[in-house]
């Protein structure tokens, strides 16, 4: 594995979306070690064939396994050397720029709703500390963001936030794939 290659918004993009929708195994028995991430199988392709490269890229070989149960896409690598960076925790408060970018795109890709039509992104997790990192990061950036507990349905179990992101994360560079749906609106004015 060639982890080296990914760009440092690349390395965040896979920690991000780790974060949110990844899971990582080590069985004993078999010394096998096991990475795996679940997204959407309907909603979520783009996002899949962008991670899929990217395992790729590192020379990886992602199995891609359709969950009956659920619309849900399992992609999963058997990897010593990724399920030990990942196992990283990394800490937020002094993460280099295009890290942090990569990192918030790879969230909002694994936690987020984003509306095109009335411009906003949203994420939700029950992860307050986490999701309080990844604010002051953009509000070292100069995005805005805002946190607030949500109402818990009946059967959640743990206490879940709410997390609204300025669209001008958008003009960040940013590789979110759920980010880049948004369009920017232009206000014309007639000449008269």
């Amino acid at each position: 594995m060639e982890f080296n290659i990914l760009s440092e918004k690349e390395r965040g993009y896979l920690f991000g979306l780790f974060e949110g929708d990844g899971y990582k195994f080590h069985d004993i028995k078999c010394r096998r070690f096991q990475v795996e991430f679940y997204l959407n199988s309907l909603r979520d392709k783009e996002i899949i064939k962008f991670l899929t490269n990217l395992l790729k890229k590192i020379g990886l070989n992602p199995n891609l396994y359709q969950d009956k149960r659920y619309n849900c896409k399992r992609i999963r690598v058997y990897s010593k050397e990724l399920f030990q960076i990942l196992n990283k925790n990394i800490p937020l408060k002094n993460i280099e720029k295009n890290f942090g970018i990569g990192f918030v795109s790879g969230v909002i890709d694994s936690e987020g709703y984003v509306n095109s039509k009335k411009s906003f992104i949203m994420l939700v997790n029950t992860n307050k500390i986490m999701l309080e990192e990844c604010g002051s990061f953009l509000n070292n950036l100069d995005i805005k963001s805002h946190i607030s507990k949500r109402k818990p349905s009946e059967k959640e179990v743990k206490d879940s936030y709410r997390m609204y992101i300025s669209v001008k994360f958008k003009r960040l560079g940013h590789l979110s794939v759920k980010a880049g749906s948004l369009v920017e609106t232009k206000v014309f004015r007639l000449a008269g």
